[in-house]
């Protein structure tokens, strides 16, 4: 009796990693390809950190970490107004920027992390399409970013167009700022809230 429950749980075990295996390889594999890219276009720290987050992904599907924590739907609130407040006030381009924005993404990591193998539960419709969607957006800039390296890298007589080229005109203007922050935080909370009730 005591075996087949250990058999059972050890199936368990099993059918929850092969459920990860396929999404936590492809998002490994877009990182890699993402920090390779930045590895050619010489930018160092771009590439450690697409590096390290291609690392982190990996590990979730392996590491038996607490994950999603529990926190109250008005102290994610109140956390993200004030983040946004905080980074609508610093210069765009300072080390405080830099620090805020990576401190933000640590919350949202240790909010979203999934956990044990054996934590891990069947996504419902809903969130396999939000997951689509929001994979295709990420793939789509990063294509477009690519694009736009080798055009420069190829003729670079001709003007090429980053994404971060084309908003810099509305985010160096206080209100542009505000609402790009405003954006980028509250679709970061309802990702985090989404993935939460996986």
């Amino acid at each position: 009796m005591h075996s087949e429950a250990e058999a059972g749980e050890q199936g368990g075990h099993r059918a929850a990693r092969r459920a990860l295996r396929w999404p936590v390889l492809c998002w490994t594999v877009i990182l890699l390809l993402i920090g390779t890219v930045q590895i050619v276009r010489a930018e160092w720290f771009d590439a450690v950190l697409f590096f390290a987050a291609a690392a982190l992904v990996a590990a979730s599907a392996w590491l038996p970490l607490p994950g999603g924590g529990r926190i109250s739907r008005g102290a994610l609130l109140t956390g993200t107004v004030l983040a946004a407040g905080a980074l609508a006030l610093l210069p765009r381009h300072g080390v405080w920027m830099g620090i805020g924005v990576g401190l933000v993404g640590v919350a949202a990591i240790a909010l979203s992390w999934p956990g044990a193998p054996s934590r891990g539960a069947a996504w419902t419709t809903g969130l396999r399409r939000l997951a689509v969607g929001w994979a295709a957006i990420l793939v789509a800039g990063c294509l477009w970013e690519l694009a736009q390296f080798i055009v420069g890298r190829l003729h670079p007589e001709q003007p090429s167009y980053a994404l971060s080229d084309l908003l810099d005109p509305l985010i160096d203007t206080p209100v542009g700022k505000a609402a790009f922050v405003a954006a980028w935080l509250a679709a970061g909370l309802f990702l985090v809230r989404r993935g939460g009730r996986r």
